[in-house]
């Protein structure tokens, strides 16, 4: 049996976490999921441009996890692509951790008790706002 994964340390959410085909309806083709750790292995990495030891010390894990990761994303996006389906970014084991600490919004799910925390200045409503870890829209404010 595997050992569970450690929660993954990420800075903050994308501001989009759904990417298709264009001119394809959604319920007409297969998604990939990408998880928020793959999605953030993959800013810090490609975006940013950080090396492999910035990064993995940014997301509080080893250089050869994540190397796995960055390989899984990656491996799942050129997947999607090739093959014309949808990416979203859901899921995962992660916790959330701000630079701006005292400029935060709390939230949580109703449905499985998820909390996290989100800039302000983000554009993001918490009633336009799905879960993190479920993906469910039944999101509340908590300060």
């Amino acid at each position: 049996m595997a050992r569970p994964h450690k929660e993954r340390r990420i800075q903050q959410l994308p501001p989009v976490t759904s990417y298709k085909p264009v001119g394809v309806p959604m319920r007409e083709i297969d998604e990939v999921i990408l998880t928020f750790e793959e999605m953030e292995a993959i800013r810090l990495v490609d975006a940013e441009q950080l090396d492999m030891g910035e990064a993995a010390e940014s997301m509080a894990v080893s250089r050869p996890t994540l190397h796995r990761i960055v390989n899984k994303a990656r491996q799942k996006i050129a997947t999607a692509m090739w093959q014309g389906k949808a990416v979203t970014i859901a899921g995962g084991t992660f916790r959330i951790e701000h630079q701006n600490h005292d400029k935060l919004r709390s939230f949580s799910c109703l449905e499985c008790d998820y909390r996290w925390s989100v800039p302000h200045g983000t554009g993001q409503r918490g009633r336009d706002m799905n879960c993190p870890q479920c993906g469910a829209q039944s999101v509340q404010r908590d300060s």
